[in-house]
């Protein structure tokens, strides 16, 4: 007879699921109450919030700047929002309360969740969850503001969460949390239920005076503090109780107050963020790695990598921070990645047929993009392609539901086992400009990712190979006025300068205004484009360091930006050895090379097979800018043809497609022969 089980090994720990939309103002006093409560019961927390969510790329700056959604994470139906709540049912008690309105109730109820409470209402909430968890209601409420205040319209009370948490983790008291927009009802539900003291906190000081009854203490003014000096302050003042870093705006921050809870996060942010990176310098020498938010722009990857950190990019949408796991089941490969590549007398044979490689570096490394995951991997089911999914730790840690363990079943099963191979990217758990990062600090965060991933994936599937953001220095380059991006020609321009722009002072009625006001409404406009951030520089000679620090860490090989165009080995240490990038464009935006169109591999298939020397193609695809649900839609197309391309030979049919390692044993050959690839 089969041993009973353990009632207690069927207890799913504990989850409060809070429901809210985006634009509730009392979201921002009631989650953080709601966690800290949580966390002194020793429940987990989750929140969501109901937005308008278009599912594409943000790449920074100030989020009211781009089009209505495109900021707000991925799209419900495409991002599998409810999918992934049942995910999470499956291991946590769930226990949810909230708007009525909210669009995950359905899934709430067919999850077999615990519905306990369905209104906006924070007396309502907070009655019911506080008994539901037996824990005490507190007599202190702390009034915050969620409109914007101050000379700068700084909307403060997402950055106010540590005053809720910090003093529950800390043994304080816990308080309530209300919004300053409340109205007299809500203020006498709230002292029906014992609230005695209500106490501002950088409540902006008109909206004080018109609070139902008053404050009875108010601290913090706004004035003429920018975001970067406020939060800067705020995580001072938190710093004994903060681990961590969570950077971003104040819709990225208020969404993402689950995972800050967990990892004890400090907020910051900047307009741009390198203000307040530099302000906060030691703080962020002593946090935990990585940095998790939303840069501003790609500086930010440069100055995290100075203080040691790299930063892992999150939206504020799921996937949720509760599913972060390491205890899950992931299927065994029917052999070790490596044990089913083409053997040594198979690279031998290309190399002396002159053969030219190819593969695909597919990027997908952050915690926003595990939307991608599962269209990658259709994608190579679909063209049988060979090719690399660059991840990270973090990818790997809450690929919980992303379909990641088809890495390890054969394709006639409906996996992608042989055709797929796992890279780490950059720090292991994030990004940053690897080559300015302190000595010991790339090799010591590189050897904790693979701990990690190593502790998740089956001992066959643990990458081997890496990719850099940038493991090179960047030196000045001139660039022409005309470029090539995406298979067609395009006219550079320099954006106008702040003075120039509309309500800046700058005349608008100019000749350059009226020639660009001509060719936005024309077909021309797809052929300008502005001047990037990167355009004038390019990569320089590899950084040694970083490659010692790769090696160090257990790589076999890695990839670098150095000697980009023809296959070239800039590093070897023993087997180890790094492979130049030989296909794309310069991006411009981030400071590295990727394919923006089947045409760019087309140029380098022509270029590489006119050479008439053995070598490699290979590439990196920047994923979300393809694959995430809003983007595919647009976008789907091209990533399929450059797929279908490179998994047919290229144009020609004789390229020889395969995944990164067997390229760099292929490089490791031609080097000991001294054929083909070059030294750089």
């Amino acid at each position: 007879m089969a041993a009973l089980v353990d009632d207690e090994a069927l207890i799913r720990p504990p989850l409060l699921l809070y429901l809210a939309h985006a634009r509730d103002l009392q979201r921002m006093a009631v989650a953080p109450t709601l966690a800290a409560a949580a966390e002194r019961a020793g429940w987990g927390f989750e929140c969501y919030y109901d937005d308008l969510r278009k599912g594409r790329h943000f790449g920074g700056g100030d989020p009211a700047a781009v089009p209505s959604g495109w900021a707000a994470g991925s799209l419900v139906a495409g991002g599998r929002h409810a999918d992934r709540l049942l995910w999470l049912a499956a291991s946590h008690s769930i226990v949810a309360l909230g708007d009525s309105g909210s669009l995950l109730w359905p899934a709430v109820e067919a999850a077999g969740a615990e519905g306990l409470v369905r209104s906006r209402d924070p007396a309502e909430l907070y009655e019911a969850a506080f008994e539901r968890m037996g824990e005490p209601l507190p007599s202190l409420v702390r009034v915050v503001d969620g409109r914007p205040q101050g000379s700068h319209g700084l909307v403060v009370a997402p950055y106010l969460y540590p005053a809720f948490l910090g003093p529950s983790l800390l043994g304080g008291e816990t308080v309530l949390g209300i919004d300053v927009a409340s109205d007299e009802e809500e203020r006498r539900s709230l002292e029906q239920l014992g609230a005695r003291e209500f106490h501002g906190l950088y409540v902006d000081p008109a909206r004080a005076r018109d609070f139902p009854g008053g404050l009875d203490s108010s601290e913090g003014e706004v004035g003429v503090q920018t975001y970067a000096t406020l939060t800067a302050t705020l995580a001072a003042r938190h710093a004994d109780w903060g681990q961590g870093v969570l950077i971003g705006d104040p819709d990225l921050v208020a969404a993402q107050l689950p995972k800050a809870r967990r990892l004890r996060l400090v907020p910051l942010y900047g307009r741009p963020q390198t203000d307040v990176l530099a302000r906060t310098e030691p703080l962020l020498r002593a946090a935990r790695e990585p940095v998790y938010g939303r840069q501003y722009d790609d500086h930010d990857f440069f100055a995290l990598a100075r203080v040691g950190r790299g930063f892992q990019i999150v939206d504020p949408a799921p996937p949720f921070d509760s599913g972060c796991t390491r205890d899950r089941a992931f299927p065994s490969p029917p052999a070790a990645l490596w044990d089913v590549e083409p053997d040594d007398e198979q690279l031998e044979r290309w190399a002396d047929e002159r053969r030219v490689l190819v593969t695909l570096l597919l990027w997908s490394g952050m915690i926003r993009e595990l939307d991608c995951i599962s269209r990658l991997i259709d994608l190579v089911a679909t063209t049988e392609l060979r090719a690399g999914l660059v991840l990270t730790s973090a990818t790997v840690e809450h690929a919980i539901g992303s379909e990641l363990s088809l890495l390890s079943v054969p394709p006639e099963r409906g996996g992608v086992f042989g055709l797929l191979e796992p890279l780490l990217g950059s720090t292991g758990a994030g990004v940053a400009a690897e080559a300015l990062m302190p000595p010991g600090a790339l090799e010591r965060s590189l050897v904790a990712a693979r701990v990690t991933t190593a502790g998740i994936l089956p001992e066959g599937l643990v990458p081997r190979g890496w990719w850099p953001l940038l493991d090179t220095s960047l030196v000045p380059h001139r660039t022409s006025r005309v470029g090539w991006r995406a298979g067609r020609p395009r006219l550079r321009f320099s954006p106008r300068g702040p003075g120039e722009l509309e309500g800046g002072g700058g005349p608008r009625n100019d000749l350059r205004a009226r020639v660009g006001s001509v060719v936005r409404s024309t077909r021309l406009a797809s052929f300008v484009e502005p001047r990037r951030p990167f355009d004038h520089l390019r990569p320089g000679e590899i950084d040694q360091a970083v490659a010692e620090a790769v090696r160090a860490a257990g790589f076999t090989y890695m990839w670098t930006k150095a000697s980009f165009g023809s296959p070239n080995v800039p590093f070897r240490r023993d087997d180890f050895l790094a492979l130049s990038l030989t296909a794309g464009n310069w991006d411009g935006w981030s400071p590295f090379y990727t394919a923006g169109a089947a045409a760019d591999i087309v140029r380098a298939e022509r270029r590489l097979l006119r050479a008439g020397r053995p070598g490699w193609l290979a590439t990196t695809i920047d994923s979300p800018l393809w694959a995430l649900p809003g983007e595919l839609l647009e976008h789907g197309a091209g990533l399929y043809r450059i797929a279908e391309l490179v998994a047919r030979g290229g144009r020609s049919g004789k390229l020889v497609n395969v995944t990164p390692h067997v390229v760099a044993r292929y490089a490791r050959l031609l080097d000991d022969r001294g054929s083909g690839a070059r030294r750089g």
